[in-house]
């Protein structure tokens, strides 16, 4: 409903870089985190938000600095192995963020020097002031910010995907969120969609409920609030495919869809189409209006 790839992006983009020219005092002569080797890490699923994923790639490119003796970034993004070659050989659908770190504690002869330059709960802080900036960090985080001076975050670059003509075929269903936000974030993006006046407070869960998907529970809350034995589950991530699937295993009397919205970014559609569909995705969209549109067809008889 909300584009929010750029602003994830940068703010993945700007807190790697950051951690390294600024925290670690290391000069940055190549983008570390571009579009590419961003997705790698969200196909994977298990990483929960994008300030794990911002945490994972940063703890990936110290264990690659230390297990290689790599002093300069540029080599340090391309010479081997490369990301994609670290997730196919180590990790594997749904693991996150815990596994990468207890494999490279358990694998890497340094992994004392690693742990001592990787601080989690500092990449994260600087992630969230990248991304809500001054004007949101309290509001959102409760936290005020300690390394990034920006009044605007990224999050200014969010826009609505969503056509308002459509709210009209999503109030035809029972709507339901199950989110990676905070209840805060959350409520701030269904005020700019509108949402709040109509969709109640206990048809969305956050990440304050202590949920995080993979996890099937949020959905099955949200199934049993509705009494459904069929739904649809809309995401872009590996996490919301595999939050469908363990639904489905878990509770073999409900059947429930999954669908991804791929974007207009060629390289991205082309790799989740890889991805996904010999897993049995179920629909595959460019863009959430023209799954909507496919939606209401089906329901009054008419698609093709």
């Amino acid at each position: 409903m909300i584009n929010v790839h750029s602003a994830y992006y940068h703010t993945i983009r700007d807190t790697v870089r950051f951690y390294f020219e600024k925290i670690l005092n290391m000069p940055v002569e190549v983008e570390l985190a571009d579009k590419g080797v961003i997705l790698n890490f969200k196909m994977i699923g298990g990483l929960n938000d994008d300030w794990e994923i911002c945490a994972a790639l940063i703890l990936f490119y110290l264990w690659k600095m230390k297990e290689y003796n790599i002093q300069l970034t540029y080599n340090l993004k391309n010479n081997p192995p490369l990301i994609s070659d670290f997730i196919n050989k180590y990790l594997t659908a749904g693991d996150g963020l815990p596994n990468m770190v207890s494999w490279i504690k358990e694998n890497s002869a340094h992994a004392e020097e690693i742990f001592l330059l990787w601080n989690q709960k500092q990449i994260i802080q600087i992630a969230l002031e990248f991304y809500a900036g001054e004007k949101y960090c309290s509001d959102f985080y409760h936290l005020a910010p300690q390394y990034v001076k920006l009044i605007n975050g990224n999050i200014d670059q969010e826009s609505i995907l969503l056509d308002p003509k459509l709210v009209k075929i999503i109030r035809k269903y029972w709507v339901g969120i199950f989110t990676g936000r905070g209840r805060a974030e959350t409520n701030y993006i269904l005020q700019k969609l509108d949402w709040l006046k109509w969709i109640p407070p206990e048809a969305v869960i956050t990440l304050d409920s202590g949920i995080k998907k993979p996890s099937a529970l949020g959905l099955n809350i949200l199934r049993s609030r509705f009494q459904s034995k069929i739904g649809l589950y809309i995401g872009d991530t590996m996490d919301d495919f595999l939050t469908v699937e363990n639904l489905n295993q878990e509770h073999k009397e409900t059947k429930f869809l999954s669908a991804i919205v791929a974007g207009n970014d060629l390289f991205e559609k082309k790799e989740k189409g890889r991805i996904f569909l010999p897993r049995g995705l179920d629909l595959l969209s460019e863009d959430v209006n023209q799954l909507l549109l496919l939606l209401d067809n089906i329901r009054s008889g008419c698609a093709p």
